[in-house]
């Protein structure tokens, strides 16, 4: 701010507006009989260029625009999975948002009610979290000088119980696969039971992941059916805890020994056939299909089995390890078996970790 007289009886004032230490808009008007009037004028001056300066600067980039400028520079930093996973949940926003205000806290408030009504927790969480790394991402990029999502919530719901994923008792899986004739199938729920292994990295394995002289089995690749698009059904881990190599039970030995006598006999064998496909792995709807047949065929056949998931025998194996722990192997142990860090396995199998305390417990009351 400065006040001139630059001839007799007249004045001026001129100045500039600033914004993080960068001059932004500069400024001067003429023709004021005194330095009072020409300072008075400033003021009004200022306060009405600050105003209007402010609306401008406030004018967002629209929604659409941030969202594909965050995507474009989030998938340079993550897998092509990880990419494709987000995309979907933006393709489902943008189905549901349609006249929404993506920029308005209010119309994000709204939306978000509704997806708690009409999707899990987790979902929610999905999306809500979608919208904070575009956000912020604007943020840091000067894309937008204000965050709406700061004014928005999602429900706690903290009464909500969560879902329990089933899983075989030791007997129920004997039962299951007892009415299994197919060498392959027999394998292949043998290594998801007792292997724990997830469903993609199970169909990723390949016979050169396999040590039969040292009994191991090495995890280092994925499926993934999200790539299928590109031409791409194999990739990295899930993350850097899931790079193992583990111990195969002499019963899972078995089983996979056999198969492998008979695949070894198809046209075109070498170890880089994949176990339970061949050139390719085996679709993630064949082996679901599969497993809805056998625990069906095992209820006809007398047996009260569950009908878990394919994630369910991961469970099921889980559940064996953590009710069996003994001073021979720990907790760290069997999150290393599985691929997951010990915080993970206590948070997704809290219950089972809270049942063996108690455990412990009874046995110092009636011991001591």
């Amino acid at each position: 701010m400065a006040i001139k007289e630059y001839e007799p009886g007249k004045w001026m004032f001129y100045g500039a507006i600033s914004r993080n230490g960068i001059k932004i808009k500069r400024y001067k008007k003429r023709g004021f009989t005194s330095a009072t009037k020409a300072r008075k004028a400033e003021q009004r001056y200022r306060i009405e260029l600050e105003d209007n300066l402010d609306k401008e600067l406030s004018q967002e980039i629209p929604f659409t625009e941030l969202r594909d400028k965050y995507l474009a520079g989030w998938k340079k930093t993550v897998k092509e999975s990880s990419y494709k996973a987000e995309l979907e949940i933006w393709n489902k926003i943008a189905r549901e948002t349609v006249g929404l205000d993506l920029m308005s806290s209010d119309d994000l408030q709204k939306y978000i009610n509704n997806c708690d009504k009409n999707h899990s927790k987790n979902y929610v969480s999905r999306i809500y979290n979608a919208f904070s790394k575009a956000f912020k991402y604007g943020i840091q990029q000067d894309l937008i000088d204000k965050n709406p999502m700061n004014k928005v919530y999602k429900e706690a719901r903290k009464d909500e119980k969560k879902k329990e994923i089933l899983f075989f008792e030791p007997e129920e899986f004997d039962h299951y696969l007892s009415g299994i004739k197919d060498p392959r199938d027999r394998a292949m729920f043998s290594c998801l039971y007792y292997m724990g292994l997830r469903k993609g990295e199970m169909m990723a394995l390949q016979w050169h992941d396999i040590d039969f002289k040292r009994k191991t089995l090495s995890v280092d690749k994925t499926t993934n059916t999200r790539l299928r698009a590109s031409g791409t059904l194999v990739t990295t881990p899930k993350t850097k805890n899931s790079y193992r190599v583990i111990t195969m039970p002499d019963v899972f030995i078995k089983e996979l020994a056999s198969w492998k006598k008979i695949q070894t006999g198809f046209i075109g064998y070498n170890e880089d056939f994949f176990i339970f496909g061949d050139a390719k792995p085996i679709p993630a709807e064949t082996l679901r299909q599969r497993h809805i047949r056998y625990t069906r065929e095992a209820k006809i056949r007398g047996y009260d089995i569950p009908q878990i998931t394919i994630h369910g025998f991961r469970h099921s194996h889980a559940s064996f390890l953590i009710n069996n722990m003994n001073t021979e192997f720990t907790d760290f142990d069997i999150a290393k078996r599985l691929g997951d860090t010990v915080e993970t396995l206590h948070e997704t199998y809290f219950h089972w970790f809270k049942a063996g305390d108690q455990s412990i417990v009874n046995l110092m009351n009636n011991k001591i």
